[in-house]
This record gives C-alpha cells, structure tokens and sequence, in this order.
C-alpha cells in the first residue's frame, strides 16, 4: 500500500480551498455579467424595487398561502 505525503502545511491548503471557491465565485460572476437576457432581467428587477412596484416575502408568501409550511 502507497502513503500520501502532503507538501502543504493546513494552513497552505486552507489558503488553496479559499483560492478556489474565490476563483469559483468570479468565475460565475463573469457568467452572470455576460448573459445579457439575464443582466436586462436583473436591472429590470432593480428597477421595479426603485420604483417600489416588488412586493415584500412575507406577503408574497402568504399570498401562496405558504406561510406555515
């Protein structure tokens, strides 16, 4: 049986893990940013909360009738 050595001390591959899920987020980021459907629903969306036309959670959600589940 072979053993695993590691060359990176906890802290090194914690630093790594944290690399990662940034890079991850970015990434996404750039996906969201260049779908353009997507970018002219979300200004829309922010717009209509400017304008005060969103309704608040809980009473979209009561109008679900999904407020005890």
């Amino acid at each position: 049986m072979s053993e695993v050595v590691s060359v990176f001390d906890k802290e090194a591959l914690e630093l790594l893990f944290q690399t990662r899920s940034l890079l991850d987020e970015v990434l996404e980021t750039m996906d969201i940013l260049a779908d353009e459907e997507l970018m002219k629903a979300i200004r829309k969306s922010e717009d209509e909360v400017e304008k005060g036309e969103a309704r608040d959670l809980k009473d979209f959600v009561k109008e679900l009738g999904l407020e005890n589940v």
